[in-house]
């Protein structure tokens, strides 16, 4: 079974069903299929070998969702491409990737004019390159190859971000796509009722949750770069069950729902990722949208479920730092350095197997050699099970400081702050330093109105946390840095520090 596929299920158990909402345009799951079987056939038409790479830039719009499902349906790979990324990013992977043809929106056509690749407009029009709307009518009522025969091929091609180093062309295999469909479907129990509000980018997390949703009949109703107000009123209005954010995103619901007074009692999955949030966060997030949150763990390497806690799980305030159990169609385990399979209740990194699992790098042997030993996918996260089975995330491996020989991980660091009641946002970064190697200092976003003080928060920490593993300093930001895919990211905050500190240094 290919993923594609799950769209056709939704065909058979909801034919005239909504499938997709943007704005004023609604469709069904009739329409939906015409549209993605045109842009499949012509895919199929203009770019004849199979396993072509063909590249999807674009807004979250209701043309990039059928350009990528066409991508999907004509047996190509899918190669998405953030836009927010810069030109010479974007350039790089699509010269890595060895593109045949891109689908653009019109405001991004620019940044692939340049090359000799076929362009396609995704939303927009444009009087040099076809696009996803003239296609529809043009290649209406075609039907696609069978691409069956391609299921033990790649169905993407993903970009890693590029915060540890140069980014990296993850190969996903088809069965890779099916077992993280399968897992989503098994722990969280979409139904044909539930309406998924996609406003995160669908080149990320938030993608992966459209097929699933479309797989048991339910709609998709998209937003693009949103705020709160929007949000929240798309959420009522379309009666919105279920929706993937990262925790930046949830921040800012909760500060507008508890500023306007809102509840939102129709949602079933609150689905966070890409970033953990603080037991108080959660709570927070609970009293807002009730006992509805839920949480995954997942990289590109193994796309989106790992691990995955349920809302019901999440309830638990023993359970507020997890990321869940491992999800029923890959194994994960603890490693020592040496190999050794740790027990519960020792940290060490965190390894993977299964159909999740990539294929392997791009162009890269040796990486992916290192990377995947023995059939286990080493994801240079830290963590470790307790005694019930459940994972808690340390840190990046890369991420432990070593602060006079002794290793403190950032999270718990982070975990400790997070607890004043005045820190709304905390990020824990090292700095280089000649007595200690390293020392821990901590970046904050505090409550509007709030007198606490880097005192204040320096005896709080080394109260709760020890002089070792207490921050050496405090920063006070007034709001942190997220980068391309809603992330906070250590090095971002890391050089607003720096930069603040030079720029006070010299007035």
């Amino acid at each position: 079974m290919l993923p594609i596929h799950m769209l056709y299920r939704g065909l058979r158990l909801n034919p005239n069903g909504e499938a997709l909402v943007d704005g004023p345009v609604r469709m069904t799951f009739r329409e939906l299929v015409d549209r993605v079987e045109a842009v499949a056939s012509y895919l199929q038409e203009r770019v004849p070998r199979n396993q072509s790479r063909i590249g999807c830039c674009g807004h979250n719009n209701w043309q990039h969702v059928v350009a990528m499902l066409g991508i999907f349906a004509s047996g190509h790979i899918w190669v998405p491409l953030n836009p927010r990324n810069s030109r010479a990013e974007l350039a790089g992977i699509a010269e890595a990737a060895e593109l045949s043809l891109i689908f653009a929106d019109e405001d991004f056509l620019s940044l692939f004019e340049s090359s000799e690749r076929t362009l396609v407009v995704v939303a927009g029009t444009s009087d040099a390159h076809a696009s996803v709307d003239e296609i529809c009518d043009s290649h209406k009522g075609r039907r696609p190859a069978d691409i069956a025969h391609l299921q033990d091929q790649i169905a993407a091609i993903k970009f890693t971000g590029g915060t540890t180093g140069s980014p990296k062309g993850v190969l996903q295999p088809y069965r890779a796509f099916m077992s993280c469909i399968a897992s989503m479907l098994t722990v969280f129990g979409f139904d044909g009722d539930d309406r998924l509000l996609t406003v995160a980018p669908l080149t990320h997390g938030a993608g992966t949750f459209l097929l699933p949703v479309m797989g048991v009949g339910g709609c998709t109703v998209l937003l693009d770069g949103a705020k709160a107000p929007v949000i929240s009123d798309t959420i009522e209005q379309e009666r919105i069950t279920a929706s993937f954010m990262p925790p930046t995103l949830i921040f800012s619901m909760i500060d507008h729902a508890q500023a306007a007074g809102i509840r939102y009692t129709r949602m079933k999955h609150l689905i966070y990722g890409a970033a953990p949030m603080s037991p108080s966060r959660i709570r927070q997030a609970h009293e807002v949208f009730g006992p509805n949150v839920a949480a995954i763990y997942g990289q590109t390497e193994a796309p989106t479920m790992i691990a995955a806690i349920t809302a019901e799980e999440l309830a638990r305030d023993e359970n507020l730092e997890s990321v869940g159990r491992p999800c029923p169609f890959n194994e994960v385990q603890i490693m020592a350095p040496d190999g050794t399979i740790l027990p519960a209740g020792e940290t060490g990194e965190i390894v993977v197997r299964g159909d999740l699992v990539m294929r392997g790098y791009l162009n890269l042997p040796e990486v992916t050699e290192k990377t995947i030993v023995d059939g286990w996918l080493h994801t240079g996260d830290l963590g470790a099970f307790d005694e019930r089975g459940y994972l808690f995330l340390k840190d990046r491996l890369r991420d432990v400081i070593i602060t006079g020989g002794f290793n403190v991980y950032p999270t718990d660091v982070e975990a400790c702050i997070a607890t004043h009641p005045d820190v709304v946002n905390v990020t824990v970064v090292a700095r280089d330093d000649e007595y200690w190697g390293q020392r821990v200092e901590a970046a904050v976003v505090l409550a509007d109105n709030s007198t606490t003080t880097k005192d204040d928060l320096l005896g709080f920490a080394k109260a709760e946390l020890g002089s070792v593993r207490a921050p050496k300093a405090i920063h006070i930001l007034p709001s942190m840095p997220i980068n391309s895919v809603g992330k906070v990211t250590r090095q971002s905050v890391l050089r607003i520090v720096e930069e603040s500190e030079q720029t006070a240094s010299s007035s």
